[in-house]
């Protein structure tokens, strides 16, 4: 009898944008640093362990526990004591069983001792990476990327908040892309893969940035570059990194950077689920993708197509239903 097949294990890690500022009869804080000091003794009295991250190292240690660091791009308001602040996950597994009861602990002492308020530069981002049964490949890289161009559209009706905002443009957007068709796209990448294997050209064709750009035009750059952070799925933690002794060191995370700020712990909750299930379900989706199968068709992969590879992607995840997913579709434009 054939062994069961082993899941693949991903891990996982939550940034979550927030803008706070006093409740009527709270504390006021008249600058970010007294208001995380605050939030991280409030977050270590309920027993979630933190620090605050002044410099916004991206060491390892850092992602050991929860962490609180400045998020520049939420405009705050010091008149007021209003502040842009984030919490930055440890690595988690979509095993971990604590992981709810956590956003909800956390939710729940925000809204106690501080006004959080909405605001269309908060977002929340979630970063994924795999370890078995190894670290994702350049076909998983294709066949990930084919897939996020593919439902592009659909994942667009569930977050229509977050429109065309510079720090989540579409990828079709970038050089490598900009002005072709879906079914181009995906043979751009299709191309990419057969004839390079190499994950580097896939996240090139991905994360391009444009050299008449006024961030280029600024940087003194001469062509179009990789660059992280303003597309809505960053494949740049992808790319290969020499070490000292000229190793190739291990491979970041890939970052779905469309979910827009979480106020409550069922909207990241449900963020989450629904970029682990995407991940896992376009794994297998993605290779199926093709020019010749997409032919004409500018719209991509229905919403019923999406939710069939978010419940199989859920289902190889071990999961019986995808929770606050299904409020997600419910109320998608």
């Amino acid at each position: 009898m054939d062994s069961p097949v082993e899941p693949p294990t991903l891990h996982f890690g939550l940034e979550i944008e927030l803008l706070l500022g006093p409740r009527k009869k709270g504390a006021s804080h008249s600058s970010w640093k007294s208001l995380a000091k605050d939030l991280s003794k409030r977050l270590a009295k309920a027993g979630i362990p933190n620090h605050i991250n002044d410099s916004n190292d991206k060491s390892p240690h850092n992602y050991r526990e929860w962490s609180i660091t400045q998020e520049v791009t939420i405009p705050s308001q010091p008149g007021k004591n209003i502040w842009g602040i984030e919490l930055v996950s440890p690595v988690l597994s979509p095993l971990s069983t604590n992981f709810s009861a956590t956003l909800t602990t956390i939710f729940s002492l925000l809204h106690t001792h501080y006004a959080v308020l909405t605001s269309p530069h908060c977002s929340t981002h979630i970063h994924l990476s795999q370890s078995y049964p190894s670290p994702f490949t350049p076909l998983d890289l294709a066949s990930l990327a084919k897939s996020c161009l593919w439902f592009e559209a659909s994942l667009d009706r569930l977050f229509p908040s977050r429109g065309e905002g510079y720090w989540c443009q579409s990828n079709r957007l970038n050089p490598a892309l900009a002005g072709l068709s879906l079914g181009e796209c995906i043979a751009v990448i299709d191309s990419i893969y057969t004839e390079t294997g190499h994950a580097d050209r896939v996240v090139e064709a991905m994360n391009l940035f444009p050299k008449e750009s006024a961030y280029a035009r600024a940087h003194g750059w001469k062509k179009d570059r990789v660059r992280g952070k303003v597309y809505k799925w960053d494949f740049t933690g992808m790319l290969s990194t020499p070490s000292n002794k000229g190793e190739q060191q291990p491979r970041g995370t890939i970052e779905f950077r469309q979910p827009p700020g979480s106020v409550v712990a069922a909207e990241a909750e449900a963020y989450v689920i629904l970029a682990l299930a995407f991940t896992v379900g376009a794994l297998a989706y993605g290779q199926g993708l093709c020019a010749e199968s997409v032919g004409y068709n500018e719209h991509g992969g229905s919403m019923e197509e999406l939710w069939d590879l978010l419940v199989a992607g859920g289902s190889v995840l071990g999961w019986d239903g995808l929770g606050e997913v299904e409020g997600l579709f419910a109320r998608a434009v």
